[in-house]
């Protein structure tokens, strides 16, 4: 019993590390650098750094997601989640492309608890490594608390989401 338990703990901490190299790797691709520096800003504390800088890296960084819906609704929330904990004002703006990603992979008939339940399934969970890994320390609190601080926030969002996405679909 006692090496099972042991084994668990030691898988869970080998892929944390393998997660946390994952997170890092993708975040400093050289091909796709945006986000990088905006990181090192925010870590740094730094209070030049403006709303519109990080809105406009983020979404150079989220243009150049090619991949499945599943695999992208993880990145978008774990790249978002580090942004969102540094700039809470900017979670209604910063989780849309997240939210559309779980329309595409889910339906449309979803709401928030949906929405929670995908972030606990596919990012939080002890034994999962999410496409894009885990962000640090800071992002995983914050993907813990939306589910019980933003819930009016994520809903707004979702059906505002849900509905522009309906609207480019009938007038493409």
């Amino acid at each position: 019993m006692l090496k099972a338990v042991f084994s668990r703990k030691f898988l869970r901490i080998e892929m944390a590390d393998k997660n946390k190299q994952r997170f890092e790797s993708i975040i400093s691709d050289k091909r796709f650098n945006f986000l990088e520096p905006i990181y090192t800003q925010l870590y740094a504390s730094d209070t030049n750094l403006t709303d519109e800088e990080i809105l406009d890296s983020y979404y150079k960084f989220s243009d150049h997601i090619q991949t499945n819906t599943f695999a992208a609704a993880e990145l978008e929330w774990v790249t978002i989640s580090v942004l969102c904990f540094y700039r809470p004002h900017l979670t209604g703006e910063l989780i849309k492309r997240g939210l559309l990603a779980i329309v595409y992979s889910i339906g449309e008939k979803i709401n928030a608890s949906d929405i929670f339940e995908f972030i606990h399934q596919r990012i939080l969970a002890d034994n999962l490594e999410p496409y894009g890994g885990l962000p640090p320390e800071n992002g995983m609190n914050w993907l813990t608390e939306i589910q019980t601080t933003q819930n009016v926030l994520v809903q707004r969002v979702l059906e505002e989401v849900i509905r522009q996405n309906k609207l480019e679909l009938e007038n493409p």
